[in-house]
């Protein structure tokens, strides 16, 4: 309850602070609309002269887009504006003060803010989802729901600690600016089913980096298409990749010497 306290203290001063700027949000808001209807349109020109590309009608495809955009917008609310500024912590000294504080530092470092302006980005995603299936004509049933909504929190559970992940070696390196432009990389990879990938590409996106947990296999789910074996394994990905975090996160902590030193 009483880091329950904390998100409600945080997000209250982040609301107060960023809705100053209400015009920035509706400018967002239009700017993912437009990108959204491009991705959609861009994606078309694939299926002018086909039906199908491995398997994947374009209603299909469009779930997977859907989901993408409502990932990243996950990514933009709550990653980015939180792991982005462990360089900045270390770099200043502001990492010592919150080592010293009475919380977990990881809880403190991964949700002090959040991105007010990107809170409509998972809703136009799932939005897109939503029309998706109204033109293929098809509804998921709670089977489905229910295998979709265990991959979607694999999927945010596994983007946060691949970040993490990275982030954390900004207390060797002190600045690791790239480290936000390759987890993008990895995530843009997702725009698409990994069954557009061939041979090694598509295996690593599958098992080395687990790309197609983040959007190909939700996608599956509520289109029916997935074993239900798969949202247990994607479950126990997700959960290993946390405890490998945390891990390495307190691992890092031990080698912080502070700015002061």
């Amino acid at each position: 309850m009483a880091y329950l306290r904390l998100l409600s203290i945080f997000y209250k001063n982040s609301l107060i602070t960023e809705l100053e700027y209400r015009l920035q949000f509706w400018a967002n808001l239009g700017l993912s609309l437009f990108w959204l209807v491009w991705a959609a349109l861009g994606v078309r020109v694939f299926f002018i002269h086909t039906a199908t590309i491995a398997g994947w009608r374009y209603e299909e495809v469009l779930v997977v887009v859907g989901l993408f955009f409502a990932l990243n917008g996950y990514r933009q609310m709550f990653i980015q504006p939180n792991l982005s500024r462990l360089s900045q912590y270390v770099q200043q000294g502001l990492l010592d003060y919150m080592l010293t504080r009475p919380v977990n530092s990881q809880f403190l470092v991964s949700l002090r803010y959040i991105g007010v302006h990107n809170w409509g980005d998972p809703l136009l995603g799932l939005g897109l989802v939503a029309y998706a299936f109204w033109l293929l004509g098809y509804a998921p049933g709670p089977v489905q729901v229910g295998q979709f909504l265990l991959l979607a929190l694999a999927a945010v559970v596994l983007l946060y600690s691949l970040n993490l992940l990275l982030q954390t070696t900004t207390i060797w390196l002190v600045n690791i600016e790239r480290a936000d432009t390759l987890v993008w990389s990895l995530l843009e990879a997702g725009r698409f089913p990994v069954d557009f990938y061939r041979g090694w590409v598509r295996l690593a996106l599958t098992v080395l980096v687990p790309v197609a947990f983040f959007t190909t296999f939700p996608a599956m789910a509520l289109l029916g298409r997935l074993e239900w074996w798969v949202a247990a394994v994607a479950l126990l990905v997700a959960l290993l990749a946390f405890v490998a975090a945390s891990a390495f996160w307190r691992f890092a902590l031990r080698s912080y010497t502070s700015v002061s030193s």
